[in-house]
């Protein structure tokens, strides 16, 4: 498994690219080119997934904020993505690490 991937970091590298570049606004994972951020975490990890799956990668994971995805979003996380992938998330400390698995699987 890779390096889990800062969320934060990376909306906020997405948008800083989506005001500065003409193109290729897309970020540093491959996988993630055709994914566009939400204002709705549970919505832009499941676009994360989607982009995911259709580039065919098959896990990641992802650090962030218990602010970004507070406890009572996870149910809606699951369920938002059990239909194409498994997705486990642990808290601890104030930040949380969401490990999406067997995508498209």
């Amino acid at each position: 498994m890779t390096e889990p991937i800062d969320y934060e970091a990376l909306v906020t590298s997405y948008n800083d690219r989506l005001l500065h570049q003409l193109r290729s606004h897309g970020v540093d994972h491959a996988f993630l080119e055709m994914w566009v951020p939400d204002e709705d975490p549970v919505n832009s990890i499941l676009n994360m997934v989607e982009a995911a799956e259709a580039h065919g990668t098959t896990d990641f994971s992802l650090r962030l904020r218990e602010d970004t995805l507070p406890r009572e979003s996870h149910a809606a996380l699951i369920e938002a993505i059990g239909s194409i992938a498994t997705v486990e998330i642990l808290t601890e400390k104030g930040h949380g690490l969401v490990h999406v698995g067997n995508i498209g699987g």
